[in-house]
């Protein structure tokens, strides 16, 4: 259920990743720079690098440590 959850989360943060980038506008300079505004995304964007964190860490967390023999 651990793994399951991590991906989905992990998921779900590349999804806002990719739409921060997608869909942020041509006359700003890029998703990830905070300096051209609101409209720029870029709040978007970190928040997505770090929920994507989150379900990268719980993923790896839900894993058996190396050479553990599983129970």
């Amino acid at each position: 259920m651990k793994k399951t959850l991590g991906l989905v989360i992990t998921a779900i943060g590349i999804l806002i990743i990719a739409g921060a980038f997608i869909f942020t506008p041509e006359h700003a300079l890029n998703p990830a720079d905070s300096g051209s505004g609101i409209s720029a995304s870029a709040g978007l964007a970190y928040s997505g690098f770090i929920i994507f964190g989150i379900g990268i860490v719980l993923y790896i967390s839900s894993l058996p440590y190396a050479g553990e023999k599983t129970k």
